[in-house]
Formats: C-alpha cells, structure tokens, sequence
C-alpha cells in the first residue's frame, strides 16, 4: 500500500514538472544567433530591398521608345505617293554610365543597410538571451529565499500559537513571505515577456530556455580604433556621400546634347529632278542624325547646385557618424570599466 503512494506521489510530481517545463526548449546563443538571422522578418525585408535596388541597376540604360511613322497623300506632286519612317533619340552615352553607377552605389548602401540591421538584431538577441538567463538565476535565488522566509512564517506561527512570540513576530514574517512570493510571481511574469520578445526575434513559437551554463566575456579596452570606420552605420554614411556624389555627376551630364538617328523611306510618282519618269515601286530613302543641345539649361543648372548642396549634408552625415560612434564606444568602455571595478569590489 505504502508503495502504491509512493508511486503515485511520483507520478504527480513527473507531470508537475512537465508542466513547468513542457515546450520550453534549451537553445545556445549561437544557435539563436543563427535562428534569428535566418528567420527575422524584418531582416529578411532589408535583404529583399537590397535585391530590388540590384535589380534596378539594370534600368540605367532606359532608351526612350522608338517611333514609328507612316504617310500617305500628295507628298511631291499631284500624284499620291507613300513614306514611312522610323526613328530613335538617345541620351548621350555617359548619362548612361552615370545613371549605372548612382544606381550601383545605392544597391551598395542598401546592402550595407542589412548589414546593420543584421548586426542590430545580434545584439538584440544576445541582450535577451543574457537577459532571460540573469532572469532565471535571480528566479533560483527567490525560490531559495521563499522556501527560507515560509519555514520562517511558520515557525512564526507556531511560536505565536504556544505564546512564545508577539502579533508582532508574525505579521513581519507574513510581511516578508508576501513580498518575497509577489517579487517571484512578478518575475515570472517578467520570464515570461522576454521568452515572448526572444520568440519573436527568431520569428519562433517555441519557447526557449538559455542552455549556457555561464558566461565569461574577454574584452579588451585597447581595441584597435580604425574599426570605428568599418561600423555599419559609419559605412551607410560613407555610401551616401558616395550616392550624392554620383548623383552630381549624373546631374551634370545631363547638360550634354541628346543624340538622335532616323530613316525614311518613300515613293515618288511622276517626272523626278533627273527628267526621268518613276512609277510607285520604285523607293527612295534617306538618312538622318542630329543633336540635341540644351539651349535653356537654367533649371538643370538649379538641379546641379541642389545636389551639391546634398553633398555637403552628406559629408556633415558622415562626420557625425564619425564622432557619434567614437563617443557610444567611450562611454561604453567607461562603463565596462566601472561594472569591472564594481564586480571586483565585491
């Protein structure tokens, strides 16, 4: 009899901890890590803006459409005859050029763009996984200290009962069990949103668990300092300078003349120059080219001076960048240096 309660105390306490545990599944950083940026949906749609400015490239050379033209009627004497023709104008070639590259260094910065976002999302996921295990050891320490401040309520309880203790004794020691099992609920409760922002980041709905058993970072402070400039965001900078400057340039070659070529072909009925007489099979053609030349540039001149002005904005960008990121690496050794202080302290 004793062992068929044994057994079914057994039994209750397995199914417990299956609830407790049950689709939470233990993960390593780096396994996140790879989950995240496999997966994240916002990533995911700065890789898909990056292939569609790729695929933009190919629009540099946007020919305009070619004409087409057909005549009928008295084109040279009383006599009907019949022309048609076909021609195509062109920007001139280095407007082309231009085009491909501005169209090249904006596709450059778009991939630079899911790169930071892809190194913003590593550092969103190493914070909550660091997060969610601080979380679940300072859950350790509550638990311990619930189960300490309960034999304390009771015996509490029961020293007030026999009259060895005062109201006092014991309304302290509810106090304190009250406040240690709300701190706990609350915590949990705090688990709880942070495994939700976790799953969210891997795009998941598997609950995950840190399967770290501890962290050490090695860190230096005497990090080399020309890395600052390979920083995502000092490199998005850089690129837009990059994109105003050949936006620049391809503003001003546009002040070169357009090229255009046609060719026409016709009939002529009756007695032509030569005295000699045609009839309508017989075809005359010609040929035709021509430029285009910007007589009134006045408003191209404007777009020229606008985008110069851009580059200055860009360069003033980047500087900031430049100094931006100098001072978020200061501040964050300096506090490095604190919390290691600190940490050694006590």
């Amino acid at each position: 009899m004793m062992k068929q309660h044994f057994k079914f105390i057994l039994l209750i306490c397995s199914l417990a901890t299956v609830n407790i545990f049950y689709g939470q599944v233990p993960i390593s950083l780096k396994s996140a890590i790879d989950s995240a940026t496999k997966n994240n949906l916002s990533l995911r749609n700065e890789r898909l803006k990056a292939d569609y400015q790729r695929m933009l490239i190919k629009t540099n050379a946007n020919i305009p459409q070619t004409s087409v033209g057909f005549e009928y009627g008295q084109l040279n004497s009383w006599y009907s005859d019949t022309r048609f023709g076909i021609g195509q104008s062109i920007n001139f070639p280095t407007i082309y050029r231009k085009q491909k590259s501005l169209l090249t260094a904006t596709w450059q910065s778009s991939v630079t763009q899911a790169n930071l976002k892809e190194k913003e999302l590593i550092k969103e996921v190493s914070n909550l996984y660091y997060l969610l295990y601080y979380l679940f050891e300072k859950e350790k320490l509550l638990v311990k200290t619930d189960s300490i401040y309960n034999d304390f309520l009771a015996k509490s309880n029961l020293n007030f009962k026999i009259g060895e203790s005062n109201i006092l004794e014991k309304i302290t020691a509810e106090t304190q069990s009250g406040q240690i099992t709300n701190q706990l609920n609350e915590l949990r409760i705090d688990i709880k949103i942070v495994q939700f922002q976790f799953q969210y980041l891997l795009n998941s709905t598997t609950v995950f668990i840190p399967s770290e058993k501890s962290f050490k970072l090695n860190y230096t402070t005497n990090a080399d300092s020309s890395q600052l400039f390979q920083h995502p965001s000092v490199l998005i900078s850089k690129q837009q300078k990059l994109i105003a400057e050949k936006n620049t340039a391809l503003e001003q070659s546009k002040l070169l003349p357009n090229l255009g070529i046609s060719y026409s072909n016709m009939s002529m009925k009756g007695e032509g120059a030569d005295s000699r007489s045609y009839d309508t099979k017989t075809r005359f053609q010609s040929f035709q080219f021509g430029i285009g030349i910007p007589l009134f540039y006045g408003s191209q001149k404007a777009s020229i001076n606008a985008s110069k002005i851009n580059e200055n904005i860009a360069n003033s960008n980047y500087d900031n960048a430049v100094n931006q990121i100098k001072n978020e690496v200061f501040k964050a050794k300096k506090q490095y240096i604190k919390n290691t202080q600190m940490v050694d302290y006590y």
